[in-house]
């Protein structure tokens, strides 16, 4: 087993482990009181770290199960981990049209317009021109800078 492929397992534990407790706690909050949901990130914050620290644990303990991972390449998991939970955690808010919403546009550009609407756009332009036209334009074009 490859550690990539280990890192992505608890990675993916650490994701759907994350998301059920994220949903249970804040559901209990809205239980208990409406207005409890203003300190709904003082709760999920460390329960974060925990568990982090915890599936971190997990992953360094299979690498080195293995002989994948020795020394310091144990930061490298964490790291690894930290990512392939992000990037999770990203992929919904980069399906919507909203790219306000999150930073994840910097991974996967929004495009303003459809392809088929910048056929259309070029669509009126001459397409049939001679070597003479063009290479008047091209002299037109070098000649104004």
């Amino acid at each position: 087993m490859e550690k990539f492929e280990i890192d992505i397992k608890w990675g993916s534990y650490f994701f759907i482990a994350n998301m059920a407790i994220s949903i249970i706690i804040v559901l209990l909050m809205y239980l208990i009181n409406n207005y409890s949901l203003i300190y709904l990130y003082d709760a999920l914050i460390p329960i974060f770290i925990i568990q982090l620290i915890y599936f971190t644990i997990k992953a360094a303990r299979e690498n080195n199960q293995y002989h994948l991972s020795k020394g310091f390449r144990k930061i490298f998991v964490f790291v690894r981990l930290l990512v392939f939970y992000y990037l999770l955690a990203m992929f919904p808010s980069s399906t919507t049209n909203d790219t306000n919403s999150s930073i994840f546009f910097l991974f996967l550009p929004y495009r303003k317009k459809d392809i088929s609407e910048l056929v259309e756009d070029y669509s009126d332009q001459d397409d049939d021109i001679t070597l003479k036209e063009f290479m008047v334009r091209l002299k037109r074009k070098f000649s104004r800078a």
